[in-house]
């Protein structure tokens, strides 16, 4: 437990660290550091309910594309800047490191095993995007486009 509390704190601060690379204003440094201390939570919790990397990798990534897609309506700024630094605690830097450790060490076993599960992190992140980003855009063009479903819909007999 206490290991999981200090994997958070630790994603947050990482998180606060890109978001100050990528120069993202103090009004929103706030909710994109948020955004990356909620990735990791989902991500921890995914994994604790039995879920293997790449489920836990789709679901935290789709729940912060759509906190990013959100919070850019609300503030009125660009998606990116609260997705990019939300999804830097996934990003799989030590698997890939341990990947290409094994194989500088020519260990196959372990290369195989470690860049599956690289390929698999970044794979679960992208997918999740993905699908987060398409029902962005769904739910936003039935939104706007709502007044020719709403036009369209039969008059109740009697009414004409």
């Amino acid at each position: 437990m206490t290991q999981n509390v200090l994997q958070v704190i630790c994603g947050g601060l990482g998180t606060l660290g890109f978001a100050l690379f990528f120069h993202v204003r103090s009004r929103h440094l706030l909710l994109a550091t948020l955004g990356g201390v909620l990735s990791w939570v989902i991500y921890l919790a995914v994994q604790a309910a039995g879920g293997n990397v790449f489920l836990a990798a789709l679901v935290s990534a789709l729940v912060v594309c759509l906190w990013a897609e959100t919070f850019a309506r609300v503030r009125k700024a660009p998606a990116t800047i609260f997705l990019i630094p939300g999804i830097i605690p996934l990003l799989p830097g030590g698997s890939l490191y341990y990947t290409m450790s094994a194989l500088i060490a020519t260990d196959m076993d372990q290369v195989l095993l470690k860049g599956k599960e690289t390929g698999l992190m970044a794979m679960g992140i992208v997918v999740g995007i993905l699908i987060a980003s398409e029902i962005v855009r769904v739910v936003l063009w039935l939104y706007f486009h709502r007044e020719k479903f709403i036009s369209r819909r039969p008059l109740p007999p009697g009414s004409r």
